[in-house]
């Protein structure tokens, strides 16, 4: 499978300049994530540059003046996704002379379309039309699926397999705004030490985790059993040291054996390690 950028989801929906380069993170974060965790393809069409970005401005004449390096940065990224081959549209494998019919609209020689026909999916800017969600398309000949992809979370969730990303990636946007925090965890005891079913037990709690109402139900979850790191001396304390100094070490465990300790700083519990056969967590 590969990836086409969605024309149809810039429309001039925006009202500035601003608003559109402050709405592309997640597509430039998307963009980023095929090309470093797989080999697979991003198509557009070739005159994607002539999309309109508000009413009266496209991509290709957006008046950039005052903004932030950041926002300057996701231009960039996108002109250089925009600019450079692959064009789908340079030899389309859907019938260009056929009706393609979504919600009332002929979308025949558009990327949803050619989406359609050859089985891939978009990558849509920020519309409430195609954010993360299944499109519906019709011909006389049958009904087509498309999914229109427009978060990093929603990308992992669905193309986990044919992307193939890092755990330590999967960790950070999976629960990005949420109370647990990967940006700590120590690569000596990080995610590579576990098996494959072990990870699995890992989403599957930590989804569990950011779920509960607030931390005083974390606290009363019998299955999670969190609570304070308490080794009976400094010998056989796991986080002795000046780089712990003053943290209040906290840990709940994600199967029988497994358990995942790190400290909280405001709202957030910060990883920092996980165990995988229950021997620290015997003596604390």
């Amino acid at each position: 499978m590969e990836f086409l950028l969605n024309e149809r989801s810039l429309y001039g929906q925006f009202h500035s300049a601003q608003d559109f380069l402050e709405s592309l993170k997640p597509v430039i974060r998307c963009i980023k994530i095929i090309h470093d965790c797989s080999d697979l393809g991003i198509y557009k069409i070739t005159n994607f540059h002539d999309c309109k970005i508000t009413k009266d401005q496209n991509l290709g004449n957006l008046k950039l003046g005052g903004v932030s390096d950041e926002l300057l940065r996701f231009k960039l990224s996108l002109d250089r996704e925009v600019y450079k081959e692959p064009y789908w549209d340079r030899m389309p494998e859907h019938d260009l002379s056929q009706d393609f019919m979504w919600e009332d609209e002929n979308v025949s020689a558009t990327s949803l379309a050619e989406a359609a026909v050859t089985g891939n999916s978009l990558l849509s800017f920020q519309s409430d039309r195609f954010n993360d969600r299944m499109l519906t398309l019709n011909n006389d000949k049958m009904t087509y699926l498309v999914d229109s992809i427009h978060t990093p979370k929603y990308l992992l969730e669905q193309y986990y397999d044919s992307i193939h990303p890092d755990r330590k990636r999967i960790l950070l946007i999976r629960y990005e705004g949420t109370r647990i925090d990967f940006s700590t965890l120590e690569d000596e005891y990080g995610v590579l030490i576990l098996e494959k079913n072990e990870f699995a037990e890992l989403l599957s709690t930590l989804d569990k985790f950011v779920q509960h109402e607030s931390w005083e139900s974390i606290g009363r979850d019998d299955g999670l059993e969190y609570k304070k790191y308490s080794p009976s001396s400094v010998k056989e304390n796991w986080f002795r040291g000046a780089r712990y100094q003053g943290k209040t070490i906290m840990k709940f465990r994600f199967s029988r054996v497994l358990r995942c300790y790190g400290y909280r700083k405001g709202d957030k519990f910060r990883v920092l390690r996980f165990e995988r056969d229950h021997k620290i967590s015997n003596y604390g």
